[in-house]
């Protein structure tokens, strides 16, 4: 194959594992300190979700598209593998937070708080387990 027709490193899901592992790891660190930023752990929640399920999108062929929709992208996971059926509920759960940790105004930043923050980190957790388990990672 010559190094014009090697896919990009946004076409390879190494690297969105290795982004949704570090969106992971910061979310996993920040939920230890004292007084954890609930809004941007749940924000990262949501981009990680995201990372994990296009990788597996892209090991499965899938062309790279650009969306930030959990449930489009669990949907899309789901026409290869029927295990992603029981994520499609609550991974829809972490949509709330694409803007709601980035932008003021579009979610009351008091209105996230331990629970949700913990609600998001169980979320992201078992999308990565599916992820992991059908990619044999």
């Amino acid at each position: 194959m010559s190094e014009k027709n090697l896919p990009r490193p946004v076409e390879t899901p190494a690297e969105w594992l290795r982004f949704a592992e570090e969106n992971l790891a910061v979310v996993e660190r920040e939920m230890s300190y004292e007084q954890p930023a609930f809004h941007t752990v749940c924000f990262l929640c949501q981009g990680a979700a995201e990372k994990y399920l296009k990788a597996y999108l892209i090991a499965q062929g899938w062309l790279l598209e650009k969306t930030h929709d959990i449930a489009a992208l669990l949907e899309l996971c789901l026409g290869y593998d029927e295990a992603f059926a029981d994520l499609l509920e609550v991974g829809s759960v972490l949509n709330e937070y694409i803007t709601a940790g980035r932008y003021p105004g579009d979610l009351a930043f008091e209105a996230i708080e331990k629970d949700q923050a913990a609600e998001a980190v169980e979320i992201v957790r078992k999308i990565k387990a599916v992820v992991m388990e059908r990619m044999n990672v």
